[in-house]
């Protein structure tokens, strides 16, 4: 399959309908993304790859944020619930919504919504994860990791996956109750760098800069402390994390 996320898409675009929580997953992505130009390298039959569609109930366009901190958290307490040690090493949020353990990614969210008025019709959740990966291509050997690295040891993906459902099954109630408050405070609790330093590129004029990360804002913009001691909000990207 190419696209998880495109064939569920043309589902939703086609005559029947597409029914909350329909899920589709395949063991071979050839044409995974994340944001941006970003590829997603996934070797057949080793990790995760999957789409799941979330239809939420009076959720607004101005809080649409609350949809990727379901999605990370969800993913995070999937990983946490079946493997607690995880949480020693260090598995965090990277803003906006990719899985990193200590300083490596693991694994990435790509939400695509659909939208009616001031509200959101719908919601495609994909979701990679680097599980059983053994290889990664040069270009990702110093920035990618997966579970069999961290763990020394494979991962059942069946399990994982229950975990993960799970997840999203848990954090839904919040979405659906607008609980946008503990949302917030549990995405923040995960989240990679807060109150650290950490270099960052402005795409728009390529300038490097350090900064303090502070959190993010209600719309989802990342708060960061430069060294001025200045409070800037940056929009998803108008910066680039730089490797630590």
């Amino acid at each position: 399959m190419g696209s998880t996320n495109d064939a569920l898409l043309q589902a939703l675009s086609g005559a029947e309908e597409v029914p909350h929580g329909a899920v589709y997953i395949t063991d071979d992505q050839t044409a995974g993304r994340g944001q941006g130009a970003n590829r997603w390298h996934s070797s057949p039959g080793d990790n995760l790859t999957f789409s799941m569609l979330v239809m939420p109930d009076q959720l607004s366009v101005d809080r649409i944020f609350a949809l990727t901190q379901y999605a990370s958290l969800a993913v995070h307490r999937g990983l946490t619930t079946m493997l607690p040690t995880l949480d020693e090493k260090q598995l965090r949020v990277k803003w906006p919504n990719d899985l990193y353990a200590g300083n490596r990614k693991l694994g990435g969210i790509l939400i695509q919504n659909g939208l009616r008025g001031s509200g959101v019709q719908w919601s495609v959740i994909g979701v990679g994860l680097n599980v059983n990966e053994r290889e990664f291509p040069p270009e990702l050997q110093r920035s990618a990791t997966s579970l069999y690295h961290i763990l020394g040891e494979a991962v059942d993906r069946s399990s994982l996956l229950e975990h993960i459902f799970a997840g999203f099954t848990y954090w839904y109630d919040e979405l659906e109750t607008q609980g946008f408050d503990r949302l917030h405070a549990a995405y923040h609790e995960r989240l990679y760098r807060l109150g650290e330093r950490h270099r960052f590129r402005r795409v728009a004029d390529d300038e490097v800069f350090t900064a303090v990360v502070q959190g993010t804002d209600g719309r989802g913009h990342l708060r960061l402390v430069l060294d001025d001691a200045q409070l800037e909000t940056f929009e998803l990207r108008s910066i680039q994390w730089l490797p630590a």
